[in-house]
């Protein structure tokens, strides 16, 4: 992210440039010459009470934010791990500054003062699900029974909430966490103050007991997100498989109740996927879930086409292209921050019906993953210093660079390292050894 007010306003006119983020152990931002934009221009951290040097770099990191706004060829930014942690009060009089000069950079109207290199930190606590959703993204055909995390890889896992931006560490992704027996009090290990990064998505369909909801109104989190794709007890059933409507209304009442008393409740949010069967009750779903149900967000999805899915299913409620146009049309009245629409990839393509249509191959077991290289310095298009991670039940913690370019090919793989998180001694002096 970068600011473009006036360069008069922060450094004199053959130079322009902010920081974006700065706390006790980095400094990011960007910097540029107005007189040669071939120049990479030098910058530096200092200290003024001591005049110390405690960073110095070149400004000259592709950011793709910054081509898009029409600065230059964008290799403009800098993103650096200072050369020892700050003291609360050295980083508040820290001042960034063009090397040559000695003007200090100003920060941006949105300067971010944590170091939260985590950007998303995805992980299950078990590895199944109590349903078994014809549009499941997950192929359970070979699942059979349920592994859960132990407490020592959870206690693991809970040392990287402070690097973690909010909102962003994931207590299920793919499978249904309360199947977990502890899944209440890995939560409470997580201390208080770094809850607010936490979410996790239910279905609501396992019958939990009081103290679950209780517990989760006081819990800090972040967010909770609720499958749901109907009101109508049959259709509801018929899309969540293996559900009984009563036991996920008795739930949901228990959790809305729990969420009006509870002391530190978190935002709750509603997931639907968008089929022929429920296109047209999907409006006053939102409706319902925003006006009556206590939803600071609703997300309408499209099915990510898996060549695991029943082929009859695909065929009898993938919507198509006039569909999801109509959807959207009667989703605009709602604000865009309160309902979410995900549009499926290639809707501009006339031929879109055809495609959504066509039989896809038959699955294909994948090749064993070879081990990632030796990583480059730089990959142009990736968010500096940004690191996504995706923990398994066993303990296996995949690191991957974060994407962030809308101009370049994502790459095969962005992936840094795997490797079991319980090994990990030092996560702090860990994500220091990673390639920004």
């Amino acid at each position: 992210m970068m600011s473009r007010r006036s360069a008069e306003e922060t450094l004199p006119r053959h130079h322009q440039g902010y920081i974006d983020e700065q706390s006790t152990t980095h400094v990011a931002g960007w910097l540029r010459s107005l007189a040669d934009p071939a120049e990479r221009v030098e910058y530096e951290v200092v200290l003024p009470r001591t005049g110390e040097i405690v960073l110095r770099g070149t400004a000259s990191r592709l950011m793709p934010g910054l081509r898009k706004i029409g600065i230059g060829d964008g290799r403009y930014g800098f993103y650096a791990r200072l050369s020892r942690v700050l003291s609360n009060d050295e980083a508040a009089g820290a001042q960034v500054r063009v090397a040559s000069t000695g003007q200090p950079l100003q920060p941006s109207d949105w300067l971010v003062s944590a170091y939260q290199p985590v950007h998303h930190f995805i992980m299950d606590i078990v590895d199944n699900c109590n349903l078994r959703c014809p549009f499941c993204l997950y192929d359970y055909a070979t699942t059979h029974t349920t592994h859960a995390m132990s407490e020592a890889t959870i206690d693991a896992a809970v040392r990287f909430a402070p690097y973690i931006t909010d909102g962003n560490f994931w207590f299920s992704c793919l499978h249904e966490p309360t199947l977990h027996p502890r899944l209440i009090q890995f939560i409470q290990k997580v201390p208080f103050k770094y809850r607010r990064t936490m979410f996790f998505t239910t279905n609501l369909a396992k019958r939990m007991p009081d103290q679950y909801f209780e517990s989760l109104a006081d819990s800090g989190m972040h967010h909770i997100n609720v499958s749901i794709e109907s009101l109508d007890p049959a259709l509801y059933e018929q899309m969540r498989k293996g559900a009984r409507h009563r036991i996920f209304q008795e739930n949901w009442d228990k959790l809305l109740a729990a969420l009006t008393r509870g002391s530190a409740p978190p935002m709750l949010r509603y997931i639907s996927m968008a089929y022929k069967s429920n296109l047209r009750q999907l409006p006053s779903l939102a409706e319902y879930v925003l006006h009556r149900r206590g939803a600071g967000q609703i997300e309408i999805r499209h099915t990510y086409d898996m060549p695991h899915l029943p082929k009859d299913f695909r065929r009898a409620e993938f919507l198509q292209r006039d569909e999801w146009f109509w959807l959207r049309d009667e989703l605009a009245r709602f604000p865009p921050e309160q309902v979410q629409l995900s549009l499926p990839p290639g809707l501009d393509d006339p031929e879109f019906d055809r495609k959504m249509l066509a039989e896809q191959s038959p699955s294909m077991p994948a090749p064993p993953s070879p081990p990632p290289p030796d990583p480059p310095a730089e990959v142009p298009g990736c968010l500096p210093g940004r690191y996504g991670m995706r923990l398994s039940w066993d303990g296996t913690l995949e690191i991957s660079r974060v994407w962030a370019s809308e101009d370049e090919q994502i790459p095969m793989d962005l992936r840094l390292a795997i490797m079991n998180v319980r090994d990990i001694p030092d996560v702090d002096a860990f994500l220091a050894r990673l390639p920004t």
